[in-house]
């Protein structure tokens, strides 16, 4: 239904997780980030929003908070 393969939807969703968990606008630490959001490790987690956002965890925070957005 989403077009996506099951394990492309996956990755997405726990990106999502990890995304919707840095908006109150508090950085938690990274490896806590990504042990709650379903993650192997941090750089697992680094990884994923490199791969499928162009853009380090940090630097997506920065561009978020300069945002308007409805995760």
């Amino acid at each position: 239904a989403t077009g996506q393969s099951p394990k492309e939807f996956a990755r997405i969703e726990r990106l999502l997780r990890a995304a919707r968990a840095l908006l109150p606008g508090t950085t938690p630490g990274w490896a806590t980030l990504a042990a709650a959001s379903g993650y192997a490790d941090q750089s697992h987690l680094v990884h994923e929003f490199r791969d499928l956002t162009g853009l380090t965890p940090e630097a997506f925070l920065e561009r978020m908070r300069g945002t308007t957005h409805d995760l």
